[in-house]
């Protein structure tokens, strides 16, 4: 597959996705901070409210944060539709998200029921109004392609993924979890990160890769096909576990076809970024293979799990090299790529030819290598966690200091924008449009 032209006329104001990313590493900060809260190993038990509290401000407060900024930005300049009253609408659902992102860990880790009732009408209003914004964009779209289809089926799996999410939230603030309550939990996770997540990066990365790595194009049989066989698996295994709990042969064959789709992706991007044109070494390169290789060694445990003897906190392990190893990896890479070549492009778009930072003097170099070795820490350290509370206590500091990292060099690229808009139109009659 190509990559498409790039609709960079459409493109929305540099505010906007900023300040999804912007305020996201606070949530790092956060989850770090429950975390050591918590007297015992919160990995050692995935039901403890510390995980789930550190669960979500992960999952809710950076990862969807990161991901609902970056589409306010995809869909008009990939897909080449803007989001309807976009700006209008990325208030909204930014002042909704961010506060129920807020709630919910909160709830979680001091139980109290009363912040769960809050927040669970403040995420459904968000994720609703950046779901209908996203396919009104989508179906006004003229692109047809592998990209577009993925992001469709990416907002799917987010649907599906709210209706149980926002079922358990209820139960927990009102103390009336069903007794299907393991089941819900199992489809929520398995929608939101294999679909939404997953499909998500998958989208992206078809035009992310080639163009930022300078990679070959991905074969067009695997962008036709990879997104919609993934999401058909993926929709097999929730109706299984939902409707056929029973079926365990059925389910196995369902969730080892998800994963070594899965696989077929790491493979086949790893492949493709050893062919990139440029050899130079690059940070937010290998916080994309880095997340491929932790995405292929999951796949790899995921299809073993069924013959291997029964050992405790392996699914915890499967968890934390999707969730860690693999996505966060893949955002602080396309993070450290996106966001200055946006403060690059909002100052060179007006037509100024001079002045204007490259892309390398926006954020430094050596603070994104440093954050990949901080990641890579934190990851080992985390896989280590369910065994071992040292471990855990490693994980949160990693945490705290990845967002303390994040944040600073988001707010330097901030910073490089605003400083030289300044010195611009000092020098230089209307120099940004």
């Amino acid at each position: 597959m190509k990559t498409v032209p790039l609709n960079t006329d459409q493109a929305p104001p540099i505010s906007v996705p900023l300040r999804f990313f912007a305020v996201a590493p606070l949530f790092l900060i956060l989850a770090a901070l429950v975390l050591l809260s918590d007297s015992d190993n919160p990995f050692a038990d995935p039901h403890m409210p510390a995980l789930l509290a550190a669960t979500h401000c992960i999952t809710l407060g950076f990862m969807a944060t990161v991901m609902v900024g970056a589409m306010q930005q995809i869909l008009p300049v990939v897909i080449g539709s803007p989001m309807p009253a976009s700006r209008l609408t990325a208030r909204f659902v930014f002042l909704s998200l961010i506060s129920g992102a807020l709630l919910l860990p909160a709830g979680f880790a001091l139980g109290q029921p009363l912040l769960l009732n809050f927040a669970w009408p403040l995420l459904l209003l968000a994720f609703l109004g950046f779901i209908v914004a996203s396919l009104l964009s989508l179906a006004r779209s003229p692109a047809h392609n592998a990209t577009r289809t993925a992001i469709l089926l990416s907002l799917l799996a987010l649907g599906a993924a709210v209706v149980p999410g926002i079922l358990l939230a209820y139960g927990y603030a009102t103390g009336t979890l069903s007794p299907d309550a393991g089941r819900l939990a199992a489809a929520h996770v398995a929608l939101m990160l294999g679909g939404w997540v997953l499909l998500l990066i998958v989208g992206v990365s078809y035009q992310v890769v080639p163009m930022f790595q300078l990679t070959p194009s991905y074969p067009k049989w695997l962008t036709v096909a990879l997104a919609p066989a993934l999401f058909a698996a993926l929709l097999l295994n929730v109706l299984l576990l939902l409707f056929q709990p029973d079926a365990a042969w059925l389910s196995v064959v369902a969730q080892s076809l998800f994963w070594m789709l899965c696989g077929c992706f790491a493979v086949a991007t790893l492949v493709l970024q050893g062919r990139r044109r440029r050899r130079v070494a690059d940070a937010t390169l290998s916080f994309f293979r880095l997340g491929m290789a932790a995405l292929l060694c999951a796949a790899l445990l995921a299809i073993a799990l069924p013959l291997l003897p029964v050992v405790d906190h392996l699914e915890t392990l499967l968890a934390i090299l999707f969730l860690l190893g693999f996505a966060m990896s893949v955002m602080h890479g396309m993070l450290y790529k996106i966001v200055p070549f946006l403060v690059w492009f909002h100052l060179f778009r007006g037509g100024v030819k001079s002045g204007v930072p490259n892309m390398k003097e926006i954020i430094p170099e050596p603070w994104m290598w440093r954050h990949l070795w901080l990641h890579r820490a934190t990851l080992l350290a985390a896989l280590c966690a369910p065994w071992w509370g040292a471990a855990a206590r490693l994980t949160a500091l990693g945490f705290l200091l990845q967002g303390l990292l994040l944040a600073y060099a988001l707010f330097a690229a901030i910073s490089v924008y605003r400083r030289t808009l300044a010195r611009l139109e000092q020098t230089q009659p209307n120099p940004i449009a």
